[in-house]
């Protein structure tokens, strides 16, 4: 019997590389990254001495604006939770009312089939996942194109920051391709136009669509 597969996910959510390298300009009044990653403005980010900044501008791959924040920096860690939609969204709602505290949000949707491999395999077992990165989003005041700039590109690195998690992860298979779907909305629209959100949030991101391949232990694969 394996061990349930949306553990073995949330283990990997726990190893993806939050932290960046940066260099305070006080002349310019922002720090220089080489990676901004999922940093999103309005977010927090904390530095070794714990201090927290709010991100009011971002960069891509080139400064945050950030208060004096300086040297290794540590975005908020995501926040994981597997299940149905309607289990999703129960322990979603009831986590907190606070979103900073439960944003970034990786969702697996927990509806999962997996092939189990026999003694002469080296593979333990594969599974075809979907994966949802998903974050806040301003539904009065963004226009598309600012869902995508603010929210669906940020969400789109995270879901690559997870994809390098696994490549580095020698449990498993090397991921070498995958299907992203952006969502400048993440609900449902119906006939009349109105949108109804999935989970209890207004949320835009990307959903993930992986085949997850994870080698038997001790094998030399």
């Amino acid at each position: 019997m394996i061990k349930d597969i949306s553990f073995q996910i949330g283990e990997i959510v726990a190893q993806i590389d939050n932290s960046l390298e940066g260099v305070y300009d006080a002349l310019n009044g922002v720090t220089e990254v080489c990676k901004t990653k999922y940093a999103r403005v309005g977010k927090t980010i904390q530095d070794e001495m714990l201090n927290v900044y709010v991100i009011s501008e971002v960069e891509d791959d080139t400064y945050i604006k950030a208060g004096t924040a300086n040297g290794k920096l540590y975005l908020n860690n995501p926040y994981y939770i597997s299940g149905t939609q309607i289990a999703a969204n129960r322990e979603w709602s009831i986590f907190t009312d606070n979103l900073e505290n439960k944003t970034p949000l990786i969702w697996l949707l927990n509806d999962i089939r997996y092939t189990q491999y026999g003694r002469d395999s080296t593979i333990d077992w594969e599974s075809e996942l979907r994966i949802f990165f998903l974050d806040e989003t301003n539904i009065t005041d963004y226009y598309s194109a600012d869902h995508v700039t603010n929210v669906v590109e940020p969400m789109s690195e995270l879901c690559t920051l997870f994809i390098q998690a696994i490549n580095k992860n020698r449990k498993f298979q090397t991921i070498e391709s995958y299907e992203v779907k952006n969502f400048t909305r993440f609900g449902i629209e119906e006939a009349s136009g109105y949108f109804r959100n999935i989970l209890d949030a207004n949320l835009s991101g990307v959903e993930l669509q992986i085949n997850l391949v994870r080698y038997k232990e001790n094998c030399k694969c």
